[in-house]
């Protein structure tokens, strides 16, 4: 399944040119209209994407597939995908539909650049959940100007217009932290998907330290083997990949850290051995870390 890295070379930002600001940003707008482009057939079959996606839809009836959920007839609504989900679109054009949809990297900002922060910072942003929020009519007024002031800035020349865009995005996604955070989404949850995101929220709430599947499952109260039965069900992975997807997560974070050496790297990993670490680094992501670090250059 092919994966896209670069948010330059995404399909939306040929349709729709506007300042990426070094590959890290990019916001579209929805709406059918004469200037409307159908994206190439490359991008109308299931894919995975290396950066971050927030949807603020106003209203939406064009079906797309994130993971084993079809998207359709939204309204004052929030469709959130985490880097790597696979995502499908809809091969109908849009109707009456209108919203903005917004692709960006960690990169962008001051503090929060890195992936593996964000997500601690913003939970909605979990690896392998789903989040799809119906917000109420007075939250989703406070989100929909924001981004319509993004989409316009990022298409100014005007004098530090990216220090602005960084800023509007980040107020942006507190708006949504805020708005979601005693909302369970819209996407129906069952119990394996419960205890999923429960033992997310574990492995992000450990400071960085990565457990065993049997430490996590104690602190939950449930055993090893239900615990991995819930994510088998919730996402087709063991508990133990779930882990191990976090733990390359924050691998690749720390990797773009340039005052960190691969050494170091490994060593706060909890590897005693470097070889070690770049076995499993490179057994899981196909390329070694310090390869990895000089992609990132």
């Amino acid at each position: 399944m092919k994966i896209f890295r670069d948010i330059n070379s995404y399909f939306l930002n040929r349709t729709q040119p506007a300042n990426d600001y070094g590959n890290s940003f990019f916001i579209r707008r929805i709406e059918k209209g004469p200037k409307h482009q159908e994206p190439d057939e490359e991008f109308m079959v299931p894919h995975k994407r290396d950066f971050f996606e927030i949807a603020i839809l106003r209203k939406s009836d064009t079906n797309i597939q994130i993971g084993n959920q079809t998207l359709h007839q939204l309204e004052n609504s929030l469709a959130i995908v985490s880097p790597f989900q696979v995502i499908n679109y809809g091969k109908t054009p849009p109707k009456d539909d209108y919203g903005y949809i917004i692709y960006f990297n960690a990169s962008i900002f001051t503090n929060l650049n890195q992936s593996y922060g964000l997500q601690n910072e913003f939970p909605f942003f979990k690896m392998h959940t789903i989040p799809i929020y119906q917000t109420s009519k007075e939250d989703f007024k406070g989100i929909l100007p924001i981004a319509q002031e993004l989409y316009d800035e990022s298409r100014s020349t005007a004098l530090n217009n990216r220090e602005i865009v960084r800023s509007l995005l980040l107020i942006l996604l507190y708006k949504v932290k805020r708005a979601t955070q005693n909302n369970k989404g819209i996407v129906t949850t069952n119990r394996f998907d419960s205890i999923m995101s429960k033992f997310e929220q574990q492995i992000l709430k450990s400071n960085n330290r990565f457990l065993s599947v049997v430490e996590y499952a104690s602190q939950m109260n449930i055993s090893p083997i239900y615990l991995t039965e819930c994510t088998k069900k919730a996402t087709g992975k063991s508990a133990q990949k779930i882990i191990i997807d976090y733990k390359i997560l924050f691998a690749k974070t720390l990797l773009h850290q340039m005052d960190k050496s691969v050494a170091e790297i490994a060593y706060e990993l909890d590897f005693n051995e470097v070889a070690n670490f770049n076995q499993f680094f490179k057994r899981n992501v196909g390329i070694t870390a310090s390869q990895f670090r000089n992609n990132g250059k």
